[in-house]
C-alpha cells in the first residue's frame, strides 16, 4: 500500500502537522498536499504550533492554517521533521505518516516517504503528487513546492542542484511566475524583520572559518518583529568572506535554538547530532538548555565547530 492509498482510504480529517517555527519548504509541501487533497475532495487541514511567516501569505490557504491548536484527525502526515516531537505537539494516537528528507532513523509507518539525499521536502511531495495525479497539479499547488524548493536549496546552491533545477524547470512548466516568487520571499518583508536583523548583526563575529550570529530576547522588544521574521538570519553569517560554516544562536524563554549553515560538503548534520538535534548536509539545528549562558554556549559550539573543520581539513 502506497502513501496515496493511505490518503485515500482515511475515514475522516488528514491533518498536515509541520515543525515549529516552520520555514517555506515545511509550509509549502504541507500547503501542496493540503490543496491537493482538497481536489481530491478528501478533509484535510495544516497545523502549525507556531505563526507562519507572514512572507508566506501570498500562498494559497495559506489563511487556513490552523495556528497554535492540534486539530483531530483519522490520520497524521508529519511534514518536514524528522520526529513528531519537532511539531511541538503531543503524539496523536491515530496513525502517523511521515514525508520528509532529514537524516533520522525514526519510522511512523511502513508507508512514510523519506530520502536524505533529496534537496528538499517540497522534492519528494512534487514525487508524490505526480505519481498520483499529474494533471491536478495547478499553479498553487506548483506555486507552493516551488517555494519550498527554492528556499530549502538555498536558490539553487545547496545539494542535489541538479534535481533541484529538474524539479523547478517542471514547476515553471505548469505556470508558476519564479520572479513573483522570489519577489515575495525574499523582497517584501516588513520593516521590523530589517530592525530585527540590524541589531543581530551587530553580534556577528568570526573566528577561523565559522561565523556566527546571535539573536537575543530583547531584540524583538526593540524591533517590534515577531519571531516568524528571523528566517534566513543565520544566512547572513554563512555570507561572510572566508566562512564555511555559519551559526545562528536564538535566545527564547526556555532554550536556545541554534541554527548550523555549511558550504560545500561539509555535513554540519554531524554537529547537530552531537549537541541532540539533526538535520542534512548543509542545514542543521539543535536545541541547549536557556540555562547555559550566551558565552558558554558560544565558546562550546563554535570550539566544536573549529575543531571540526580542522578535522576535516586534515
Amino acid at each position: 500500500m502506497s502513501i496515496r492509498s493511505v490518503l485515500e482510504d482515511s475515514k475522516g480529517r488528514i491533518v498536515i502537522a509541520v515543525h515549529e517555527k516552520p520555514d517555506p519548504d515545511a509550509l509549502g509541501s504541507a500547503l501542496a498536499l493540503h490543496l491537493f487533497l482538497k481536489k481530491k475532495n478528501l478533509d484535510s487541514v495544516v497545523v502549525s504550533k507556531d505563526e507562519p511567516p507572514d512572507t508566506l501569505a501570498f500562498l494559497e490557504g495559506f489563511d487556513e492554517i490552523v495556528v497554535g491548536e492540534m486539530e483531530e484527525g483519522s490520520i497524521y502526515v508529519l511534514v518536514d521533521a524528522a520526529e513528531w516531537e519537532r511539531t511541538g505537539f503531543p503524539m496523536p494516537e491515530a496513525p502517523v505518516v511521515k514525508i520528509d528528507h532529514h537524516i533520522s532513523s525514526t519510522r511512523y509507518s511502513p508507508h512514510d516517504v523519506t530520502d536524505e539525499k533529496a534537496p528538499a521536502t517540497a522534492h519528494l511531495m512534487l514525487k508524490i503528487l505526480r505519481e498520483w495525479d499529474e494533471e491536478s497539479i495547478d499553479v498553487p499547488i506548483a506555486e507552493s513546492l516551488y517555494t519550498g524548493l527554492l528556499t530549502d536549496t538555498g536558490s539553487f546552491t545547496y545539494s542535489a542542484i541538479d534535481v533541484a533545477m529538474r524539479d523547478a524547470l517542471y514547476l515553471l512548466s505548469k505556470g508558476v511566475d519564479g520572479r513573483k516568487v522570489a519577489d515575495r520571499v525574499f523582497r517584501e518583508s516588513p520593516i521590523e524583520r530589517f530592525r530585527l536583523i540590524g541589531l543581530a548583526l551587530q553580534t556577528l563575529r568570526m573566528e577561523d572559518a565559522v561565523a556566527w550570529i546571535v539573536v537575543r530576547k530583547q531584540f524583538y522588544e526593540i524591533s517590534g518583529a515577531k519571531r516568524n521574521h528571523n528566517y534566513g538570519i543565520v544566512d547572513y553569517a554563512l555570507s561572510v568572506r572566508g566562512a564555511l560554516v555559519g551559526v545562528k544562536f536564538e535566545e527564547y524563554d526556555d532554550v536556545w535554538r541554534v541554527s548550523l549553515r555549511s558550504k560545500g560538503n561539509i555535513d554540519i548534520s554531524v554537529i547537530a547530532r552531537e549537541f541532540g538535534g539533526g538535520g542534512h548536509r548543509n542545514a542543521a539545528a539543535f536545541r541547549a538548555p536557556i540555562t547555559m549562558s550566551e558565552e558558554e554556549l558560544v565558546e562550546k559550539v563554535i570550539g566544536r565547530l573549529k575543531e571540526y573543520l580542522r578535522d576535516e581539513s586534515g
